[in-house]
């Protein structure tokens, strides 16, 4: 306990302190210490719950926003929080009707909220109905850089390049710059094959803000391609030195988000598959998905992988640092790393998929 006694504001706010640190078992800890002193705080029980859901676990997150609740029905952080666990349990079509009784207290209006539900149905992969409370944040904030960009990513998960293109755009003409989102918007111009200015907006961010080696290649080579400068030119080398930073010692995971191969045959040009312009390619199409259907996948550093969805992903897995793991569970944390680096949400629940979203996300090469 505390020397000093404290509040339960205090203690939820030195929680979410610990929050955004990451720190989130000494969150978990405080909120708990807290609730010992006030347990019928509904807000330490809210906290306690979106803690709980960023350490996935879900059942604990339910308790505590189900105890919030009985205290007070309407709080609307509480609603969200509690359909976000029911839709990691799987008890979708509840979550579903509390999503849809924060709107229907009114809450549509509030663009944090918004954002914060849509983020949960994305991740399921719910794409449409998070569209909806996107665009609902985007309503009741236009300039919000967030709303904007989470917009454009789901558009862009459901094969709308040019909507994407259009919000991911407006979010990075904001002020103060969203330097993600003028990441993704550069990305999505270099897909469209407007390279001169894909360049413009990529080159416009600080190489320290650049999180995605992908972009940064991107930079390399259309410097190279389009100005002529050579990758240990003054212009480029900071690029340079940061793809070096990014790709440092890479894990297996962190292979699949570097697409680094040769930038030579200047021949085959901006269009040749297996250099940079895999961001928005997709993979050939396919009638029969069985499992005796032999595929070929090239993976950044080089290596390719043979065999059906399954027996690929199962190579990767083995070939990293941490075999042990489940399949599910290595393509779990694949897909995070990506999404930490990169914004772009993939599936990680079935290896077809797994695959085929990581090539569409420039992420490595289907060949066959």
């Amino acid at each position: 306990m505390r020397s000093e006694l404290w509040g339960s504001e205090r203690y939820d706010t030195e929680a979410h302190r610990l929050y955004e640190r990451g720190e989130h078992d000494a969150a978990a800890q405080l909120l708990e210490e807290g609730l010992s002193l006030y347990p019928t705080s509904t807000q330490l029980l809210v906290s306690l719950g979106y803690v709980r859901l960023a350490q996935e676990e879900y059942g604990w997150a339910r308790r505590s926003f189900e105890v919030a609740l009985v205290l007070e029905p309407e709080h609307e952080e509480a609603l969200a929080g509690l359909g976000e666990a029911l839709l990691k349990l799987g008890e979708r079509a509840r979550a579903f009707l509390l999503f849809d009784r924060v709107l229907a207290l009114g809450f549509g209006n509030d663009a944090d909220l918004m954002v914060c539900v849509g983020r949960a149905l994305f991740r399921e992969g719910l794409y449409e109905r998070a569209e909806r409370f996107f665009r609902l944040a985007v309503k009741a904030d236009p300039d919000a850089a967030e709303a904007l960009l989470e917009l454009a990513f789901t558009l862009y998960k459901q094969g709308d390049v040019n909507g994407a293109l259009g919000w991911s755009r407006r979010a990075a003409k904001g002020e103060p710059p969203h330097f993600g989102a003028r990441v993704f918007y550069g990305n999505l111009l270099f897909e469209k094959e407007r390279y001169g200015k894909a360049l413009a907006v990529l080159a416009a961010v600080p190489t320290a803000e650049m999180w995605d080696a992908v972009a940064v290649w991107r930079v390399v080579e259309l410097f190279r391609r389009l100005r002529g400068l050579a990758p240990d030119s003054e212009r480029v080398r900071p690029y340079m030195e940061r793809l070096e930073l990014l790709t440092a010692e890479p894990t297996p995971e962190e292979r699949l988000l570097a697409e680094i191969e040769s930038a030579g045959h200047a021949e085959a040009g901006l269009r040749r598959r297996g250099q940079l312009d895999l961001f928005g390619w997709t993979p050939p199409p396919d009638t029969e998905w069985e499992r005796d259907v032999v595929h070929r996948v090239r993976v950044a550093d080089g290596q390719v992988f043979e065999g059906d969805w399954t027996t690929i992903v199962r190579a990767m897995r083995d070939g990293s640092a941490d075999p042990s793991v489940s399949l599910r569970e290595f393509m779990r944390h694949a897909a995070q790393s990506l999404a930490d680096r990169t914004g772009i949400q993939v599936s990680w629940d079935d290896p077809r998929r797994f695959i085929e979203d990581f090539a569409r996300a420039g992420a490595l090469r289907i060949e066959s």
